[in-house]
């Protein structure tokens, strides 16, 4: 067993980018990837997709840029297994984000979705980002703002009763809370140009997402007055609503109200 800080970093139960992903799909993953074709543009050659997991997002922009020659990078032994099993013509390889084993220059864009989260020295992260990036490079990523004002993380970061913060580190690994114009800042002081913002996971996703961990902390076996079997019950009815409204609702706008997600671009200077 691998650890990072108390996460199994290797249990098959919480590697992620196992289901598929689509330009047509009526999902938050869906908006990603559009966000994330938009910000490469035209750019051509090698790309580099951090914290790939099981490759959902590599076997995606392989369908909609085979142009690209797209390489998926993760610290999960595990999750890269389960990619390579389902993508044979992908490069995978096992690495961490701090300390890439890439030459200066060597890519055209770097991308990652939901990592900077997990990581915990983030800024070597982006340092390293643009180290591997060649002038003009694009950089881009989405990351929850779960230490944002005015989100309901924010509300949620004192209470015992709903403890979103715990369970998201102990279920899912989040070791780092951000805030947009912090976190914009250290993108700047890692060498790049920041081009492009756009806000997302409005209200609706943070109340899927609480409710989602609730019932995984009770399912876990976690404390509560419900019976987990209750817990279930209402998460699925609660997810009926929830899972679509957030897509729209991201979709109609990019402001950041509200928001507990940004989507950046940048660039290396050229």
């Amino acid at each position: 067993m691998r650890q990072v800080g108390d996460y199994d970093i290797d249990d098959p139960k919480k590697i992620q980018g196992r289901d598929e992903v689509g330009l047509n799909d009526h999902s938050l993953a869906a908006l990603r990837l559009h966000d994330a074709l938009d910000a490469l543009g035209d750019t051509y050659g090698r790309v580099l997709l951090l914290g790939c997991g099981a490759g959902r997002y590599v076997r995606a922009l392989n369908r909609s840029r085979p142009d690209l020659h797209v390489h998926g990078g993760d610290l999960s032994l595990s999750a890269l297994r389960e990619a390579r099993q389902r993508d044979t013509t992908s490069q995978y390889v096992a690495l961490d984000a701090c300390v890439l084993p890439y030459r200066d220059g060597s890519f055209s864009a770097v991308i990652f979705f939901d990592l900077l989260e997990h990581v915990p020295d983030f800024r070597a992260l982006l340092r390293e980002s643009r180290r591997v990036l060649e002038p003009g490079g694009v950089l881009h990523f989405f990351v929850p703002l779960e230490a944002e004002p005015g989100t309901l993380y924010h509300m949620l970061r004192h209470s015992a009763r709903v403890p979103i913060h715990r369970w998201k580190r102990d279920h899912v690994g989040h070791i780092n809370r951000f805030v947009a114009e912090a976190l914009i800042r250290s993108v700047w002081e890692a060498d790049f140009e920041v081009s492009h913002v756009r806000y997302g996971f409005h209200l609706t996703g943070q109340i899927h997402d609480i409710v989602d961990y609730w019932q995984r902390e009770r399912a876990a076996g976690g404390d509560g007055t419900l019976p987990p079997r209750a817990v279930g019950l209402i998460s699925r009815g609660v997810f009926l609503f929830t899972w679509r409204l957030s897509y729209l609702e991201d979709r109609l706008y990019g402001g950041r109200t509200l928001a507990s997600g940004l989507h950046l671009t940048a660039r290396a200077p050229k």
